[in-house]
């Protein structure tokens, strides 16, 4: 069914064949829309196995909710409350995201987050990684693009090379894909005046249910001195023993030495500083995290979304590849979303014969650079506004909450 320029004997005969760079959860849920819609396609990941690295997290999905629902086959849309952060308490059309001071516990604002998805993403991979063809320990080292070809090459560290019909970057904010199309320099990500500290630990019952008082999913707190403190339900083993519940922590504050706390001893000296500023419960929780607990801590960095050379419809990006942006108001992966979503409704019109492959990833870049841009920006005058108290209100956060950018509404 493509339209290119080669040997129409060729074209008649081979199946379109998707080569994703990345087998995150855009990564895999491409894949899984494209199962769907009979395209073929197979994921290259550099993790040796899934879920191969320690560091978990869990993410909210809400305004991309109806563009994720049409990326799942109904045998995995059927499961998802089952990697919920607490499968017994399933969605709930009340759930809200309070905003506090954090230096006094006083509710600043509440934000209506109605049925959220907020997701587990350790278990959420593996259960939208079921039935795609993922080949693991596959780092990309080179992506080729003869100019009398219409295929895409991909090589990797390992001496193998796979041929397909295009190649699509979800590999992450640090793509090696954006890296192809840009060069090192143009592709790199942009550091910020930020840094965040996160851990995934239990609690003492006490404190735990201290904590899931204030709001039984998550909450996120500002202090004037510039912190932001994040805590998010992750894991309930047993809703009946709080010292059981996992808790995800994020701290982040300002910093422009340009050096990121990397010793764990010099990670725990940075979360102590900061937690002690904090109000209780809050101060307790932060405190009574383990001292061999893993941390971990890196620069908030960005890279402002920008149109590309996707050599005749043979490379594109999508997800954090795409528009790598801050997380104060959760738009990065419901973004990502919406990349998956409409990527293969573009993939599906050029299957059905209707438009050349070059035609509709045009149709979707232009779509999806726009968006991923404005969300960018706006991500990340966010994070620097809510880390300054007299700018705090004034945050996007503050006056949108959580929804799309206007652009994105549809």
């Amino acid at each position: 069914m493509q339209k290119r320029q080669g040997s129409q004997s060729d074209q008649s005969t081979r199946q379109f064949h998707a080569l994703i760079v990345g087998a995150g959860s855009v990564g895999c849920l491409i894949a899984q829309r494209c199962k769907t819609l009979n395209i073929r396609c197979t994921l290259f990941e550099r993790e040796n196995y899934l879920n191969e690295r320690r560091r978990d997290w869990n993410f909210g999905i809400t305004h991309a909710l109806p563009q994720f629902q049409e990326c799942l086959p109904d045998n995995i849309s059927s499961r998802l409350t089952s990697v919920l952060v607490d499968p017994i308490r399933g969605l709930s059309g009340n759930d809200t995201l309070p905003m506090l001071n954090a230096e006094s516990g006083e509710l600043l604002m509440t934000v209506p987050t109605p049925n959220v998805f907020r997701l587990q993403r350790s278990k959420f991979r593996a259960l939208i990684a079921e039935g795609i063809d993922i080949q693991y320990g596959k780092r990309l080292s080179n992506i080729r693009c003869e100019d009398e070809s219409t295929q895409v090459s991909a090589q990797f560290e390992d001496g193998t090379e796979v041929t397909g019909d295009l190649l699509i970057g979800a590999d992450g904010a640090n793509s090696k894909v954006r890296e192809f199309l840009f060069g090192p320099d143009e592709a790199a990500l942009q550091p910020m005046a930020l840094i965040g500290c996160g851990a995934v630990e239990r609690l003492p019952a006490k404190i735990s249910r201290q904590i899931r008082d204030v709001n039984d999913l998550y909450f996120v707190s500002y202090h004037p001195a510039g912190v932001c403190a994040f805590m998010a339900l992750h894991d309930v083993p047993d809703a009946s023993k709080p010292e059981t519940w996992k808790w995800m922590f994020s701290l982040t504050w300002p910093d422009r030495s340009g050096s990121v706390p990397r010793d764990p001893k010099q990670m725990q000296q940075k979360w102590t500083e900061w937690a002690e500023k904090l109000a209780e419960p809050f101060r307790s929780a932060y405190l009574a995290i383990a001292p061999n607990a893993t941390f971990w801590c890196d620069r908030l960095a960005e890279w402002r979304t920008k149109p590309w050379d996707n050599r005749n419809g043979r490379v594109t990006l999508a997800g954090d590849a795409a528009h790598p942006m801050t997380y104060h108001r959760g738009q990065g992966l419901n973004n990502g979303i919406l990349d998956a979503a409409f990527l293969c409704r573009a993939l599906s019109e050029h299957e059905r014969g209707e438009k050349d492959i070059a035609e509709v990833l045009a149709m979707y870049e232009e779509e999806m650079q726009e968006r991923g841009r404005a969300a960018v920006i706006s991500s990340g005058e966010n994070s620097l506004m809510v880390h300054d108290w007299k700018q705090l209100k004034k945050s996007p956060v503050f006056t949108m909450g959580l929804k799309a950018l206007e652009k994105s509404e549809k």
